[in-house]
């Protein structure tokens, strides 16, 4: 009965663990010349935990069009995960910076 009960406890521990690495993303906001780890739930799984959220400082945010390729693209896979935005054009990445922006605010 022992050795059921820790072979569960294990199992339950390893399927929460996974989905923590999994479900869970996190980026850098900087705030007040500090820097703060934000967490969210991912809206896909992935292996990759850490984002970039061009929009998280106090700073006023650039338009979409404005940013450079590199940023661009990072705010894209961010929207994908953090919002469900599956589309990389300039209309989706607007709508998503503007959920960004109300969201940090």
């Amino acid at each position: 009965m022992k050795r059921r009960a820790v072979a569960l406890l294990l199992s339950v521990t390893t399927l929460l663990l996974l989905w923590l690495w999994l479900g869970v993303g996190y980026y850098y906001s900087y705030i007040d010349h500090d820097e703060h780890a934000i967490y969210f739930i991912k809206k896909g799984l992935t292996l990759r935990r850490k984002f970039i959220n061009p929009f998280a400082n106090e700073g006023d945010p650039l338009p979409i069009n404005a940013l450079a390729p590199d940023v661009r693209d990072e705010l894209a896979v961010y929207c994908r995960y953090a919002y469900g935005v599956m589309r990389n054009d300039e209309k989706s990445l607007d709508d998503c910076r503007a959920r960004i922006i109300h969201d940090v605010l």
